[in-house]
């Protein structure tokens, strides 16, 4: 037993050290890194069912084309390490920005066969490594690493260090080619330091990267800073936009800090689980407007096991409209400083006129919309012919729309007035109400459906369906409403969608041979897609995006596999 358990915490070492050999290579300062977790894929699936794949075909196809003799038969036989972890990773300064690409090598000599016989040729043999420039971009490899490095120069900031930088044109150097050969001179010196050095603080040592990433996941995506990030982007844009930045002042304008998403391929579920921080200063701010429960009301409105999809959104009103003030001078202030005053007054105009408790009142924050059914209807619409004298004269036709049955649910305190409202709509003929129920005067040629709303139990109904209205106004509509119940209410917004059922309904009259191959792959496989935002715990919004299957293989990556060579038929 002894030997077994130490054989094991071996493997587990080996696995670990093998998977950190790269990380120990990227830069710690790193804006935005996405990790592919070779172990875990390869859990999921074989090499051999990459080969088989539409997409390793292809990529086979284009290897061999070069290839006067052997031939490559696997994906796995083209030099790179495709059974090792591959990063891609973002960092950007002030003056340019680097997208980086990772992978590990295990036969040098077979990679540079697989090259085009053109890069082949700018080969350039380094001492311990070798190197292709181009003209953006930098591939640089040795016996056991691949790294690519592309450079993005800023606009803005040749804009704003315009005189100084003129110094360093040759003579007759247009602007464009100048900023082409510093970038390519400034991304190679940053390839090859970040090749050819060791890194002493790489992201191993970063303990957030490090917690974020799922044991299980198969990839990680992580944003060291979503709102700094942003800001230096918006920086970047050039002459029209940096200058009204203060130079040298980095701001979160969102309020979003680390952003961290995994990816899981599971047996009967695909899933992308989201974590936000939230900076310090709005983190009261977005507790107060975000964590609201919604309405029973609302939840126990529509029939949960019929509903093709549905949106909900459960948001304070009130305290929203009392955060706005201080919000747009965050934000906007932060975007535009040069401004900070006015968008203070603007703030400030905008509680002086607004009532927060009665809009509060008149509009929750809880709203539901849900897809019920879809329905075929004739719908006029107006065209033109011409005579043999080329005059031309308006003709009405008739055509077959898709049209959607749908309820939409807003909660509201102010039910008298709202009957008010409608009340003023009538008079001016812009409705009708008939037994509590209100129709909506539209044109056919505006929507292509009737819009019938009531107002009941603090909730104001839109919807496609004149029996639908006529029902809750009487209070005879009985629904099932347990399935969805606890999703709606413990979260801050809920995206859910029966794929199977929606897309058995939808036509494939004009579809091509193609489409209807996917369409009918994916009702075949496909149960029902979620996503969901949960309320804010600690300075923390969760989120999780969720595609269920009918299990119809060992896992849902190799059903995307076999999705994949469905659509490439």
């Amino acid at each position: 037993m002894k030997k077994i358990i130490a054989t094991l915490l071996l493997l587990n070492i080996v696995t670990v050290v093998k998977a950190q050999r790269l990380e120990s290579k990227i830069p710690n300062n790193v804006d935005v890194l996405i990790s592919a977790n070779a172990e875990n894929l390869f859990k999921l699936i074989k090499v051999s069912d990459l080969d088989e794949n539409a997409i390793g075909k292809e990529i086979l196809k284009n290897i061999n084309r070069r290839r006067e003799e052997n031939k490559v038969s696997s994906v796995a036989n083209v030099g790179i390490d495709i059974t090792s972890n591959a990063y891609y990773f973002f960092s950007k300064t002030d003056s340019i920005s680097y997208h980086n690409f990772y992978v590990e090598l295990n036969n040098k000599e077979l990679f540079e066969s697989m090259l085009k016989k053109r890069d082949q040729k700018k080969i350039r043999r380094m001492e311990g490594y070798s190197i292709i420039e181009e003209r953006n971009a930098i591939r640089i490899w040795n016996d056991n690493f691949l790294l690519f490095v592309n450079g993005d120069v800023s606009r803005g900031y040749f804009s704003i260090h315009k005189e100084r930088l003129e110094k360093l044109k040759e003579e007759k150097e247009y602007d464009y080619s100048f900023r082409k050969r510093i970038g390519k001179s400034w991304t190679k010196k940053y390839a090859l330091h970040l090749f050819n050095n060791s890194v002493s603080n790489s992201i191993i040592s970063n303990k957030k990267f490090q917690k974020s990433k799922n044991k299980n996941a198969s990839a990680t995506f992580w944003v060291r800073n979503y709102g700094m990030l942003m800001t230096s982007l918006f920086k970047s844009f050039g002459d029209s936009f940096y200058p009204l930045y203060m130079e040298g002042d980095n701001q979160n304008i969102y309020g979003i800090e680390e952003v961290t998403a995994n990816l899981f391929f599971d047996k009967n579920e695909a899933r992308v689980l989201l974590d936000m921080s939230v900076s310090s200063d709005m983190k009261n701010t977005f507790k107060k407007i975000y964590n609201k429960r919604m309405s029973r009301n609302l939840v126990n409105s529509f029939d949960h096991d019929k509903a093709l999809a549905f949106w909900s959104i459960s948001l304070d009103t009130e305290e929203m409209l009392k955060q706005y003030p201080e919000m747009i001078q965050k934000m906007y202030g932060g975007i535009l400083p040069k401004y900070e005053e006015e968008m203070e007054i603007v703030g400030d105009l905008f509680s002086l006129v607004i009532d927060e408790k009665a809009l509060g009142e008149l509009v929750t924050g809880d709203a539901l919309l849900v897809l019920n059914d879809f329905s075929k209807e004739e719908v006029e619409y107006t065209t033109y012919k011409y005579d043999k004298d080329y005059k031309r004269k308006e003709v009405t036709k008739t055509k077959e729309e898709f049209i959607p049955d749908f309820t939409l649910m807003i909660g509201s305190e102010k039910e008298d007035l709202l009957k008010k409202f409608f009340r003023l709509g009538e008079k001016h003929q812009a409705l009708k109400i008939e037994n509590n129920v209100v129709k909506f005067t539209t044109k056919k040629s505006d929507i292509p459906f009737n819009l019938y709303s009531v107002v009941k139990n603090d909730v104001l109904y839109v919807t496609t369906s004149q029996k639908g209205a006529i029902n809750i106004a009487r209070g005879t509509e009985k629904f099932n409403n347990k399935k969805h119940s606890k999703m709606v209410r413990n979260n801050a917004m809920v995206l859910f969608a029966d794929v199977n059922a929606i897309l058995n309904k939808i036509p494939n009259k004009w579809m091509s041979n193609s489409e209807k191959e996917a369409i009918h792959f994916s009702a075949k496989h496909l149960n029902d897609a979620v996503f969901r935002v949960s309320r804010m715990k600690g300075n923390t919004i969760s989120s999780e995006l969720k595609l269920s299957t009918q299990r119809a293989e060992e896992n849902t990556l190799k059903l995307l596999l076999e999705f994949i060579n469905t659509v490439a038929k």
